[in-house]
């Protein structure tokens, strides 16, 4: 079973199926598309109900976490956070997130990353979460910076986005008190 989690503003919920018009909706604004890697544009009828349908058993099988994003205040859905490529062997995850155009620039990636990768520490056991962005987006890569993430690499002409390949920064954070320290040989 998938907790909510609280932030003071935010509730981190499980998706439902009934969500699919509204993350058609501002996943499919051109401009969320644009800053990421994975989001298509235009986004195509029936793929959200099929993302949010694969959610469930991507849980069952412990490879990712996908929350719904909503105000605390009135439950309105303004994006997303997960957790994907989990390895609870190696005690890692990859952070993903996406915000709708009208809640940009109001801290609420920042909020809602903080308190999964602080489920993922605590309820996963995870060691270490890692991130990328686009290299042309600055936007994400100053939230996985305000989260602790450090810049780890760069890897060049990597995705090909729109018909152009373009560079992904590569961002990652070992978790304190998860991982002993390295000895000096």
């Amino acid at each position: 079973m998938q907790p909510v989690l609280e932030t003071p503003r935010l509730l981190l919920r499980p998706y439902l199926a009934t969500d699919a018009a509204h993350v058609q909706r501002l996943a499919g604004d051109a401009r969320v598309a644009d800053t990421t890697a994975n989001i298509p544009h235009p986004y195509p009828d029936g793929a959200a109900q099929a993302w949010i349908a694969g959610l469930a058993p991507a849980l069952a099988a412990g490879t990712r976490v996908a929350y719904a994003i909503t105000l605390r205040q009135d439950g309105s859905l303004i994006g997303t956070v997960d957790l994907h490529e989990i390895s609870a062997g190696h005690a890692r995850a990859m952070l993903g997130y996406w915000i709708g155009v009208p809640y940009w620039g109001q801290g609420y990636a920042t909020e809602a990353a903080r308190r999964l990768i602080e489920h993922g520490q605590t309820a996963l056991g995870l060691s270490r979460i890692g991130g990328a962005c686009l290299a042309r987006n600055p936007a994400s890569a100053q939230v996985m910076e305000k989260l602790g993430l450090r810049l780890e690499g760069r890897l060049i002409a990597h995705e090909c986005k729109h018909g152009l390949f373009e560079d992904l920064l590569l961002y990652g954070l070992v978790l304190p008190g998860r991982v002993p320290p390295v000895s000096p040989a």
